[in-house]
């Protein structure tokens, strides 16, 4: 039997049986409700891969993006840029507002809004999620389960489970695409999911715990879907989430700066200097304020200099290649950026080690210019 059939089947059994408890009078299986909180370019394509099994419910910010859901009849469209430009259709159950979910609670949450709006995005939603909620984040830049677990959930035993996704997709928006849920999927890259242990200090988590991850029926989904989903450990997907920040770190915030398209900047001498810069300092403050995967053979396989700056180069401008970053979209819009969360998160760091990282401070303050430059930009003229 061919393994997508395996994994097919083997989710409809699991969700025959984690739907059983609604009732064995019941004549129809009820399906679970999956909420997506930040139904961007990494929410929608996420999406995808759950709409056929789940009832897929987007949460929006007003009652205008409802009723542009409806004109579409609650569908949108992934065009597939590696593929000839293949456009894909998918359409989610509902659409609601915060104060407007269909649940009394909430089984399972998919989290893409940006890194410095999670808290204040969460809280609304606090009184629909209890310690057996399921938290997927799928989020660029690290440190936003610290600042939930200090904010938000303090009580190890209040806290939901979580799960933390690191994305290698390259996904944007094109401007006469605004107002719709329609994307382009630029990259094909690969998705890794762990569960977070409830104390970050605890490296590993039961074996109970890490079943409950493999079996879980949303995580099943993802795992046979065509999105390149594998689950791993919290220590490994440690390492993961390192090079994908300094993947971000790289592309992310020069692309931002120098406003292109990621493959304008291939193969171009001063960028070879620069990510070196950018990923030889990130590394050297990373190791020292992860001591935990100091010792682990898969970061002493992946996170070095000369093997990172080539990754970073073949996410860029090879799979990633015609992809817009979601910082430099950011930019371009005048938006709030998480350059907090990507190169200021090694900033934070050094300084919690008494160091100081000045490639990534002159980086961050480079795309707050930029970003400030623009807004004066459109206020002076209208448009940039």
């Amino acid at each position: 039997m061919h393994k997508w059939s395996v994994f097919s089947a083997l989710i409809k059994f699991l969700l025959k049986n984690f739907t059983s408890k609604y009732g064995k009078h019941s004549c129809k299986r009820v399906v679970m409700s999956i909420y997506v909180l930040g139904a961007g370019g990494v929410g929608t394509l996420v999406a995808t891969a759950l709409t056929n099994s789940f009832k897929v419910n987007f949460i929006v910010r007003n009652a205008s993006k409802i009723e542009c859901l409806k004109l579409t009849d609650n569908t949108f469209e992934i065009k597939r840029l590696y593929n000839q430009g293949e456009v894909l259709k998918y359409k989610i159950n509902a659409a609601f507002t915060v104060d407007s979910l269909a649940d009394e609670k909430i089984e399972f949450l998919l989290v893409c809004v940006k890194t410095f709006d999670t808290v204040a995005s969460l809280t609304p939603l606090l009184n629909k999620i209890n310690e057996k909620t399921r938290i997927l984040l799928i989020q660029n830049g690290m440190g936003v389960v610290d600042e939930l677990y200090e904010k938000v959930w303090k009580d190890e035993k209040s806290r939901p489970i979580i799960y933390q996704g690191v994305i290698s997709h390259g996904v944007w928006q094109n401007a006469e695409n605004n107002n719709t849920y329609n994307y382009n999927h630029a990259g094909y890259g690969d998705s890794k999911i762990c569960r977070i242990p409830k104390v970050l200090s605890q490296s590993e988590y039961a074996v109970e715990e890490e079943h409950q991850l493999k079996s879980d029926p949303v995580i099943l989904a993802l795992v046979a879907s065509d999105l390149r989903v594998s689950t791993y450990t919290y220590s490994d997907l440690l390492v993961y989430q390192i090079q994908k920040l300094l993947v971000n770190s790289c592309m992310n915030s020069t692309t931002s700066i120098i406003n292109c398209i990621n493959y304008k900047l291939e193969n171009l001498p001063g960028m070879l200097k620069l990510f070196t810069s950018i990923v030889s300092e990130g590394l050297d403050i990373l190791y020292k304020a992860y001591p935990n995967i100091q010792e682990s053979p898969l970061a002493k396989e992946l996170l070095t200099v000369e093997k990172h700056v080539a990754f970073v180069q073949h996410v860029g401008f090879k799979i990633n290649g015609k992809n817009s970053t979601s910082m430099r979209q950011d930019v371009l819009n005048c938006r709030d950026t998480e350059i907090d969360y990507i190169n200021g998160h090694i900033v934070k760091k050094a300084a919690e080690l008494g160091l100081f990282a000045p490639v990534a401070n002159t980086i961050c303050n480079l795309v707050s210019i930029r970003l400030d430059v623009n807004r004066r930009t459109v206020a002076e003229e209208g448009h940039l």
